[in-house]
């Protein structure tokens, strides 16, 4: 299996040296520099989200929740009549 972990980076770095992209260029020099752990999604903007800050954010959110800070969904169809 190390092998094939081996080819893997090997065929990664020819295609690597190909890209002429910048935006790929970014987004993937993104993802090797997150040091807070692997990347479990994206947000609307393409920026990788890390599983630690989704995690925080779940954390809040139900913080908030336990806080009594929520709306309802008819105080929110309220304010989207004014969008």
């Amino acid at each position: 299996m190390n092998m094939d972990i081996q080819a893997e980076k090997l065929e990664l770095i020819e295609r690597l040296t190909r890209i002429q992209d910048v935006e790929i260029i970014r987004r993937i020099k993104e993802i090797l520099s997150s040091q807070s752990g692997p990347v479990a999604g994206y947000d609307p903007n393409g920026n990788s989200i890390s599983q630690s800050a989704l995690l925080e954010r779940a954390e809040a959110s139900n913080r908030a929740i336990q806080e009594g800070r929520v709306s309802s969904i008819e105080d929110l169809e309220k304010e989207s009549e004014n969008w």
